[in-house]
């Protein structure tokens, strides 16, 4: 081989290794670089002047004149604006330009069963060709041909889009991939939550119609088939926060429970009721009542003519034989009209004998005297107290008084370490924080809870309050937690709540 010829070959090579190193990097990081130069600084919100709608921007600016009948934001960071005026309806862009003029019936795609602000998808729009729907991207790429006779939102699941073709319907998601086939009647989530994950991990409960009526299966959040369709009913047990999936199913008129597809409790009962309280499944058999555990395992047997779960115990009834079980099935030694429930804190429990309550500790023995109408577990070691005369403030877990027992309300910010008290004649409020030491006294008070604020206010005056109720004083944070939280009013426009609908409004100078 001549050097020329191993030059032109050398040249070749290196040409095909750049072009290849090009292609690896652009290719598996195009969407994370389209991602990366998004920018979610920018906001959009409706504005209503009159009945008409337009769109202003986070700075105050005006995007589109108010002078649309109706005007729908899928993504409040993306300039999509679909507007509605008698009979026609457009896509314009921040400069008020018309897009996606190439698509017919483009329209968002709304979240049913999410009450919230712009509850659309915000990545997905579908659009319509030649009576079928198919699927756009927020930037108004295909994602999914014109295929299908039906799109719609399966509800809850944000992401995650129902699909009808050729009369069955499907799941996929926002970026076209298929969850689940079309070969079913209905599909509905199973609207399983957790705090974590919100709806993410809630699975489907699937129905096809056959000649002996509906039959129902379920498949998990990944698309993975738990039951086949054979069942009459199938619900989820969402109270139990756990990877498995606690089913109850029924076939014939006869419930059982599944733990993802093991049947831990047989088809064999008229009802089967779960109380997370103490995790057990109370089951019928013929009017008789018993009472299985999360494994399956029977702790009372099916004898019972009525059985109720009342705090920590199982309350049960024979003829004239009353009896008291804990949650191993254990025969407890307490009144029949005693009621022990659990609080928050495991160190303590409370306790209702004939209408009077106390506190116990962990080893349910009384440590305050029985003699306030009403206790309510607040946190850490205090406890909310109502006495004989209808007065109530807060004690410690010694039973010495932390707040005096002279206010007509106490109550605790839900989801708060903060006290509110107040006296109903004379409207003033006093919170206290954490250490239930008072920190503010204000008249006629409103409250607003944030993530990780409270605002208190009235007319003349605001306050911000961390979580655990301590004022906060520092200018810089207070000018950054009421930009983040700035919902009530941007430059010359006020923000008002119409039902689920929210919108800025001009006001009258």
């Amino acid at each position: 081989m001549s050097k020329k010829t191993r030059i032109i070959i050398g040249i070749s090579i290196s040409i095909i290794i750049v072009i290849s190193l090009a292609i690896s990097i652009y290719i598996p990081n195009k969407n994370k670089i389209k991602e990366e130069i998004e920018d979610n600084s920018i906001s959009y919100y409706l504005l209503k002047k009159e009945e008409n709608y337009g769109v202003i921007n986070q700075d105050g600016e005006i995007v589109i004149e108010p002078q649309y009948e109706e005007i729908t934001i899928p993504n409040q960071n993306k300039a999509v604006f679909i507007c509605q005026k008698e009979d026609e309806e457009k896509i314009l862009n921040e400069h008020g330009k018309k897009i996606f003029t190439q698509y017919t019936n483009v329209q968002a795609i709304e979240l049913t069963n999410i009450i919230k602000e712009n509850a659309y998808e915000k990545n997905v729009l579908k659009y319509e060709k030649d009576g079928k729907y198919g699927l756009i991207g927020i930037n108004g790429e295909i994602v999914v041909e014109a295929k299908y006779q039906e799109i719609s939102s399966l509800g809850y699941k944000e992401g995650e889009i129902l699909v009808k073709e050729n009369n069955k319907y499907g799941i996929i998601d926002y970026k076209g991939n298929q969850i689940i086939k079309s070969n079913f009647d209905s599909i509905k989530s199973d609207e399983y939550y957790s705090t974590e994950y919100g709806y993410k991990k809630s699975g489907y409960i699937v129905c096809n119609t056959t000649k002996d009526g509906y039959r129902y299966g379920y498949y998990d959040y990944e698309g993975g088939k738990i039951l086949d369709t054979e069942y009459n009913q199938i619900s989820r047990i969402t109270e139990v926060n756990s990877n498995d999936i606690y089913l109850v199913a029924s076939k014939n008129g006869q419930y059982g429970v599944f733990i993802n597809n093991n049947k831990i409790i047989n088809t064999q009962y008229q009802s089967i009721s779960y109380y997370d309280s103490i995790e057990m499944f109370v089951v019928e058999r013929t009017g008789k009542y018993g009472v299985v555990n999360k494994k399956g395992l029977e702790i009372i047997g099916v004898e019972y003519t009525d059985i109720q779960i009342k705090g920590i115990y199982i309350y049960a009834k024979k003829d004239e034989e009353q009896k008291v079980f804990n949650h191993l099935g254990q025969i407890v030694d307490i009144s029949f009209d005693t009621i022990i429930e659990a609080t928050n804190n495991k160190d303590y429990y409370i306790k209702n004998d004939d209408g009077y309550y106390t506190i116990l500790n962990s080893e349910l023995q009384e440590i305050v005297e029985q003699k306030y109408t009403y206790i309510e577990y607040a946190y850490d070691k205090y406890f909310i107290v109502t006495n004989e005369d209808g007065k109530s403030g807060v004690i410690d877990s010694e039973g010495k008084s932390v707040i005096k027992l002279e206010y007509d309300l106490v109550q605790i910010i839900k989801e708060k370490n903060i006290i509110q008290v107040m006296n109903f004649e004379e409207d003033i409020s006093q919170i206290y924080n954490v250490k239930m030491e008072c920190v503010l006294e204000i008249k006629d008070m409103n409250i607003q809870k944030l993530n990780d604020y409270v605002k208190i206010y009235n007319a003349e005056d605001e306050y911000y309050l961390d979580n655990n109720g301590y004022k906060i004083e520092d200018e810089a944070i207070l000018e950054q937690i009421k930009k983040s939280n700035a919902i009530l009013k941007i430059g010359d426009f006020k923000r008002v709540t119409y039902g689920v609908e929210q919108y800025y409004y001009i006001e009258d100078k």
